[in-house]
């Protein structure tokens, strides 16, 4: 089976920079593209049906279009109502997509959590040809392979690594340990303290092993500011998370970046080794 590309498309008007990025990882990638158009209808929405199938049909020619005009070979076109996360989850599955690429629209932040696959987030009236590339992980070893991908994806972009480290040593109640007894606050933030360590080794590690140059620092204003931040500073126009997984708390940032981010970004969840 060849791999392939899901490319999922919410608003006709972003089909053209979507399709033409698409094009570009395919040829990086060495995959083919398929192409899935979801439109919403209004839940009170009560349209003429013959209206409604032309209007689709209409969509259909427009986009296939495209795809045969920009000479993408071995291209499908699936055109959908409604339900985006769900429809857009399901063809990742069906087709094993090496990556998802997505027009910035409301809906990402579930679909990231449903298809469990890469997702490279799109931002509107963008070059899309990243140079200066910024990869924040918590996890080493999710970093390596979503790097990994990147690098394949975005061949000419220069990297830097980036670690935010949520730290929250204090409580509110003493609680009670059946080993070590009273679990006082200064306990808390001992133990607090060597994990933060470990994260800290295991970044640097990262760094060195893949040739990076990295800052690796205790957050301060929650994940999504301290990202948005490093990203000014860095001066960088391509994000990449690599997280352990949706519900971590780089995870639950990667949410809010995906909307909110000033730059494309790309999105990896504790991604299988080939």
């Amino acid at each position: 089976m060849q791999t392939r590309i899901l490319g999922v498309c919410s608003r006709l008007e972003a089909a053209e920079e979507l399709i033409d990025k698409c094009r570009e990882l395919a040829e990086c990638l060495e995959a083919g593209v398929t192409l899935l158009y979801v439109k919403e209808e209004g839940l009170f929405e009560l349209p003429i049906y013959e209206g409604r199938e032309a209007t689709m049909e209409v969509a259909r020619e427009h986009l296939e279009s495209l795809l045969r005009s920009r000479g993408i070979d071995g291209w499908a076109l699936l055109v959908r109502e409604n339900d985006l996360p769900d429809q857009a989850a399901l063809e990742a599955q069906r087709e094993s997509s090496l990556l998802i690429v997505a027009d910035r629209n409301d809906e990402l932040p579930e679909l990231l959590s449903k298809a469990r696959r890469p997702l490279y987030v799109l931002l509107p009236g963008r070059s899309h040809s990243p140079s200066r590339g910024l990869i924040v992980l918590d996890v080493a070893g999710v970093g390596h392979r979503c790097l990994d991908l990147a690098r394949k994806a975005e061949p000419q972009v220069s990297w830097r690594a980036y670690m935010d480290y949520q730290f929250f040593p204090t409580v509110a109640d003493v609680g009670i340990d059946p080993v070590v007894g009273a679990m006082t606050p200064e306990i808390l933030i001992e133990q607090e303290s060597d994990i933060l360590q470990t994260h800290r080794r295991n970044f640097e590690d990262f760094c060195r092993e893949e040739g990076l140059e990295g800052l690796f620092e205790v957050g301060e204003h929650g994940v999504e500011r301290d990202v948005l931040d490093r990203l000014e500073s860095e001066g960088s126009d391509l994000l990449v998370i690599a997280a352990e997984d949706p519900e971590t708390v780089l995870g639950e940032g990667a949410k809010a970046l995906i909307l909110s981010a000033p730059v494309d970004t790309l999105v990896c969840f504790d991604l299988p080794r080939e």
